[in-house]
């Protein structure tokens, strides 16, 4: 597994969302639980990550929320910081929670806190869809298709299934699957129904997999006379 090294500059350095307390350590300043988010992570890469503004030689631990994957524990320093913690992200692509073990009131200068971050696991995928038919009349019994484009910014997603689901007035009546080629282009033919007249659109959903995070886009507005 390849190690992505995380910035932990100002810039760089995200707070938790959750509560946090009043005081810290220095004084006046609420722990944080900092990781760039620079670049997209790889499921399966170990992040680094780091606690600060915590009291000296209190015990931290950080770990992915339900997922069974741990740091273990590390002193404070002197400078209030942990060590940097090397951790494997999950094996597949979602949104995780990244979070600390409670840190007591002694240690956190104000309230106990548990600090938590969602962090994104996986590349981000955006999808280019569109629908058509053979005809614009239900009685000439059109054929639809989609087709569309799927990238991670200019880089094509080559050989990932998405589905496929064409829906009438927003409710589904066919579905299929189609796979990208190795330009990240896909088009398939929605076969063996009869449409009747009204609005339809096609959603084409990329679920997360061993690199690509989960991706959905609606197609614009076809009208059947």
């Amino acid at each position: 597994m390849k190690t992505k090294l995380i910035a932990l500059s100002a810039i760089a350095l995200l707070s938790a969302s959750a509560a946090v307390p009043a005081l810290g350590y220095p004084a006046g300043q609420a722990p944080v639980l900092g990781l760039s988010s620079a670049s997209r992570i790889i499921p399966g890469d170990n992040i680094t990550v780091q606690v600060s503004r915590v009291k000296a030689g209190c015990s931290v631990t950080v770990f992915w929320v339900g997922e069974g994957i741990s740091s273990g524990a590390k002193t404070v320093k002197a400078n209030g910081k942990t060590g940097a913690f090397s951790l494997a992200t999950p094996g597949t692509a979602g949104t995780y929670t990244l979070s600390t073990n409670s840190i007591s009131t002694t240690c956190s200068g104000g309230d106990a806190v548990t600090l938590t971050k969602s962090v994104t696991v996986g590349r981000l995928a955006s999808i280019v869809t569109k629908v058509s038919s053979t005809s614009a009349f239900s009685s000439k019994n059109p054929t639809f298709s989609a087709s569309g484009t799927v990238k991670s910014g200019s880089v094509a997603v080559a050989s990932q299934t998405v589905t496929l689901s064409l829906r009438k007035d927003g409710t589904e009546v066919k579905s299929t699957t189609a796979t990208t080629n190795g330009s990240g282009q896909f088009s398939k033919s929605f076969t063996g129904t009869t449409y009747a007249a009204g609005d339809y659109t096609v959603v084409v959903t990329l679920e997360s997999g061993a690199v690509y995070a989960s991706s959905t886009k609606t197609s614009a507005k076809l009208k059947l006379r």
